[in-house]
């Protein structure tokens, strides 16, 4: 993760310095990135044998969303999105994770330094995720393995 937008909904452009190099940095700032909610405040954690933050952020409940369309649309968001954090490969400005599907869509984040590098883990699901999913979902986080 090399970055943030400005504001999740209204300004997809990459923010300008970029977010700071570490895991602080990148913690502090999804915690204040518009229009999520913080529902897990960042709290230093060790997880895979590494130092980091966890945090833990939703989509508002009362963010307004464009039924008349078939595809998911929030209705005041630049181009109907709500994105958020900016990968190496996303190098168009604008271009960020989009991925959120409806009100109380929540994504939670695992930051941590890997000998010097910061490293995010991100997993998502949306409200009313039924439990066999979330069941699979921290399998596969706790299969998880770091070879620095």
């Amino acid at each position: 993760m090399n970055n943030l937008v400005n504001d999740g909904c209204r300004d997809h452009s990459h923010a300008d310095p970029a977010v700071g190099p570490t895991v602080d940095h990148l913690a502090t700032a999804l915690a204040d990135l518009a229009p999520f909610q913080v529902t897990s405040p960042p709290k230093d954690m060790t997880v895979y044998g590494y130092g980091g933050k966890h945090l833990e952020l939703t989509v508002p409940l009362d963010l307004p969303v464009d039924e008349s369309r078939d595809d998911r649309r929030w209705s005041g968001c630049f181009g109907g999105q709500i994105k958020s954090w900016v990968a190496p490969f996303d190098t168009t400005p604008g271009d960020a994770f989009y991925g959120y599907t409806d009100p109380g869509y929540t994504e939670e984040f695992w930051i941590l330094d890997v000998e010097g590098t910061r490293l995010m883990i991100a997993a998502e699901r949306s409200a009313g995720s039924p439990k066999k999913d979330l069941d699979e979902l921290r399998a596969i986080l706790g299969s998880i393995r770091i070879e620095p």
